[in-house]
């Protein structure tokens, strides 16, 4: 298995080729000020807001950091890019963080971004129900991906496996375009775009819908769930505690902004950081998602221990992860003064 990690590790640097990071990296602000250079690799996902409400409010110039975002395609390949050594945080969703660290490869969760999961799957008008999905092809993400892991949990509701349908590889947005164009049957969405795909296929049908209280009990055992996190490797954070400090510090000003602002607000700010977008599509998308989002991005141990448990449950992990051991509460304790 750990050999399987390092060439995924390896592979994750030839197809995305960015230098090494170097901590001791400084430049400067324009007053002059020398700023501490990371790099930070993401797939760009409106969960994620807070780092770009913290890059476009400079608060990360303001903490002391010039910050680079670097995108990958998936979650699990931005990961293997931060331990692969080109970033020094990642954002990405909680359970290939878990599976690694399982493996031997530990990270720190630093805080999280929402308390629910905003999931959902849609499907073509004739498949009303899960069980209809056998023998049919349909996305589901990366596997090892958090969505793909959504989705083995949903078949398994209906008692199917993975070996009864057919997974197909592409984009998370190519999805949704196939799925209107009726080339596949089903695919995950990240329900902040159902509207567009309903106004590309407005006779979808929206099977699951994880922003719905007891569906999300349902999938998760809980009705918190806390996902959309920022992480760093173990070594990163005993190495570089003022650099982690800094980065968690930025983070608590950026979601405690979002939630003193509208979804409107929020959507003219971030604008820049989603292309082809306009600026009523994305503040659509970010308020089917807001009230979700953590107050101060604190991962607590109840909204950790069901992302423990749908991990065990879908043998992600095989041991028990103890919160202590993985969440480094002191950078965030520090944050909120406590």
């Amino acid at each position: 298995m750990k050999k399987k990690l390092l060439a995924l590790l390896l592979l994750a640097c030839m197809v995305i080729p960015f230098g090494a990071c170097n901590q001791d990296q400084t430049s400067q602000s324009g007053s002059g000020e020398n700023l501490t250079k990371v790099t930070v690799s993401e797939f760009r996902g409106i969960d994620w807001a807070s780092t770009y409400v913290a890059e476009q409010l400079g608060y990360f110039e303001e903490e002391g950091l010039d910050v680079e975002l670097v995108i990958y395609k998936d979650g699990p390949i931005a990961f293997q890019g931060m331990h692969a050594g080109d970033s020094d945080f990642c954002l990405l969703s909680i359970e290939p963080v878990m599976t690694a660290y399982d493996e031997g490869m530990e990270s720190k969760l630093l805080l999280t971004n929402t308390n629910a999961r905003p999931y959902g799957f849609a499907t073509k008008p004739e498949i009303t129900s899960i069980a209809d999905l056998k023998g049919k092809t349909i996305f589901a993400g990366m596997p090892g991906s958090a969505p793909y892991s959504f989705v083995l949990s949903m078949l398994k509701t209906a008692g199917l496996s993975e070996n009864d349908v057919s997974f197909i590889n592409m984009e998370y947005n190519a999805a949704v375009i196939a799925l209107g164009e009726g080339t596949i049957d089903g695919a995950f969405i990240d329900i902040y775009n159902k509207d567009t795909l309903l106004a590309a296929m407005p006779d979808a049908n929206i099977l699951v819908d994880a922003t719905d209280p007891e569906t999300h009990k349902e999938m998760f055992g809980s009705e918190v769930c806390q996902t959309a996190i920022v992480t760093c490797t173990k070594a990163f954070a005993e190495e570089n505690p003022e650099t982690v400090q800094k980065f968690v510090n930025a983070h608590v000003k950026a979601l405690k902004w979002i939630n003193e602002h509208t979804s409107e607000e929020v959507a003219e700010l971030l604008l820049p950081m989603f292309e082809g977008m306009t600026q009523e599509e994305l503040a659509s998308k970010f308020e089917t998602v807001k009230g979700t989002f953590s107050e101060t991005g604190e991962i607590t141990p109840e909204g950790y221990a069901p992302v423990e448990e749908f991990c065990l449950e879908q043998g992600l992990i095989e041991n028990e992860i103890p919160y202590e051991d993985i969440v480094a509460t002191q950078f965030m304790n520090t944050a909120l003064g406590k």
